[in-house]
């Protein structure tokens, strides 16, 4: 049935910028830099989807998406 699905840790959106900024992501928010790793669109505080560990060991996140979302379970 669900024996596959994976722990996702949550935090709440007033945690966002001091998560981002410990994997050194926040300025590239503030300078519309921080780029969906799905679709590649600009990251913003309204758009924020996920931050996530890919298979590579890379710290990514993903835009809002539903289908973005949708495709970082994959990734991940």
């Amino acid at each position: 049935m669900y024996y596959d699905r994976k722990k996702l840790p949550v935090f709440h959106e007033k945690e966002l910028q001091t998560i981002l900024q410990k994997f050194n992501l926040f300025t590239k928010m503030q300078n519309n830099e921080l780029l969906c790793y799905i679709c590649e669109k600009i990251i913003s505080k309204e758009n924020f989807g996920c931050i996530f560990l890919t298979n590579k060991g890379t710290v990514e996140v993903s835009c809002s998406n539903p289908e973005c979302l949708e495709k970082v379970y994959e990734v991940i």
